[in-house]
Formats: C-alpha cells, structure tokens, sequence
C-alpha cells in the first residue's frame, strides 16, 4: 500500500483545513511523486492501480493528479481518511503550529485540538484504512491520499518513530510504502530528503 500525504494546499483564514483546495502549482509535484513511485516499483512487477483519497478538496485533487499520471480513472473518496477534524483555526506560523501539534500527539487522549482527540481520529483512521486494505484486488497496489497528521498517528508506533519528528519530516506531496497488516514502513519515494 502507498501512503500518500497531499500536496500544498492554498491556505485561507477563516476557513477550515477541511475546506482549504489544492494549490494548481502543485500539480507538477503530484506528477513528480507519481514518476517516481512507479520510478521505484520498477522491476517488481507491480504498480498502483486503485487510488482513494479522504473526502477533503486538497486531497481528492491530489488524487486527481496523481490519477492523470498514473492513468488511472477518478479516485474514490472515503470520509474515514480525512484529516484529524480540527473546525476553524487561526493561522499560525510554522513554529507555532508545530508546537500544537507535539501537544496533540504527546496527550493523545485528551482533546487538546479541535473535534476529536488523537486517539480518536487514529482509531477512525485505521478502521478506514483496516477497510480499504481488504478491499484491494491483490493484483496490484493502493494508494490512498491523506493529511500528515493521521499518517502519524498511524505509523510512529509500529515503527518506534517519534510521532513529531515523522509528522515534521513529511513532504507536501509525499508517498510512504506501507504494509496492510502492522502498518510497517517499507519505503519512501522520496528517499534522500529529511
């Protein structure tokens, strides 16, 4: 399974995350990461033929880009992969937001941010992950695109990482290669960078 975390989004105050649309600068990115994948699958034997993203604006167009490149017919959406629901916020600087986010992660079950704790928006997230893996074909690979948030929330434990600096270390469009049991990383598209 792929990973995959959106790419650069046009932020707009007074509007939630959830609502923020894909900047169209960044579809080159998405092309970039999809040659890539296939750049790294090469010789294997298999390549991404399903694609799903979370409902929100900023994903299902990264999906869409990635489905041009991959020639794939339109992603489909499922609600469970959205981001970890968080309303209106103000927005903040980098170091700021940093910070808010190492509270949401270092006090998991307590509602620090926005609708829902992080225990909470992990265990919605895997479910829809759970899901999505026993819906695949077998016959080749998913990519599912989503915010950097739950794919924290999801791997730093099976894979010992700490979950600031994993969140911190992903790239806007970014694709991790996972396992569909244990959620163990296998690889990364981008292997050269933090």
């Amino acid at each position: 399974m792929v990973l995959v975390r959106h790419a650069r989004p046009v932020l707009r105050a007074g509007v939630p995350a959830r609502d923020w649309l894909l900047d169209p600068g960044a579809v080159p990115a998405c092309h970039a990461l999809a040659a890539e994948v296939d750049r790294l699958l090469e010789g294997t034997g298999r390549r991404v033929t399903r694609l799903l993203s979370s409902t929100e604006p900023k994903a299902v167009a990264t999906a869409a880009a990635l489905a041009e490149a991959w020639g794939l017919r339109g992603p489909g959406a499922h609600p469970g992969l959205d981001e970890h629901r968080r309303g209106v916020l103000p927005i903040v600087g980098d170091v700021e937001w940093r910070e808010t986010i190492g509270r949401l992660f270092a006090r998991p079950d307590e509602l620090v941010l926005g609708e829902e704790t992080a225990s909470q928006a992990r265990a919605r997230f895997a479910a829809a992950m759970v899901e999505v893996a026993a819906q695949g074909d077998g016959a080749g690979l998913t990519a599912v695109v989503t915010h950097a948030t739950v794919m924290t929330l999801l791997l730093a434990e099976p894979n010992h990482l700490a979950p600031l600096a994993l969140w911190g270390s992903l790239l806007m469009p970014d694709a991790l290669f996972v396992s569909s049991s244990g959620w163990r990383l296998l690889g990364r598209a981008w292997p050269d960078r933090p």
